[in-house]
């Protein structure tokens, strides 16, 4: 009995489509289960947390520790500080749907200015466990950002021209 030489082929194509969507089935479940990894494992920070940044001014010891600074969120209003003032200067609450919040700092005393910027997420959220309060510290050398182990040093005012 002969077969048909069309059916043959069709017979081996369709072996061989098996055999390939079999094949990469295996290899991308072998790969999901080495390669991908949980976000929700590593910070298990629950929806309704309240995350506070706080700056705090640490000049003491100096003759003139007064810092004056302005965080870019709404309206802009100019904080005087004197050694040992602490500020709340933003309230994030983690809701699952904000994720993110960006504002920008600017900084002035007798000792010049200093611009940082300030990002919230879940991992900032992590780093400020368990009180979940994150602290910014002026100190004489710049402002220090202990849990992500930022610096910021002071710079130098320009030039004042001579009008």
């Amino acid at each position: 009995m002969m077969m048909n030489p069309k059916t043959i082929v069709t017979n081996l194509l369709l072996l061989l489509l098996l055999q390939i969507s079999r094949f990469s089935t295996i290899v991308l479940s072998i790969g999901d289960a080495y390669y991908r990894k949980d976000y929700n494992q590593e910070f298990s920070i629950r929806p309704g947390t309240v995350t506070n940044i706080v700056v705090s001014n640490e000049l003491y010891g100096l003759k003139k520790g007064n810092a004056g600074f302005v965080c870019a969120h709404g309206p802009k209003i100019w904080r005087k500080s004197k050694p040992g003032d602490r500020y709340n200067v933003l309230r994030f609450e983690n809701t699952g749907k904000l994720r993110y919040k960006f504002i920008d700092c600017h900084l002035r005393s007798n000792l010049g200015y200093v611009n940082f910027p300030i990002y919230v997420h879940p991992d900032t959220t992590a780093y400020c466990y368990p009180s979940f309060v994150c602290t910014y510290n002026i100190r004489k050398d710049g402002v220090h950002y202990k849990h992500e182990k930022k610096f910021y040093p002071w710079q130098k005012y320009p030039p004042r021209s001579k009008a």
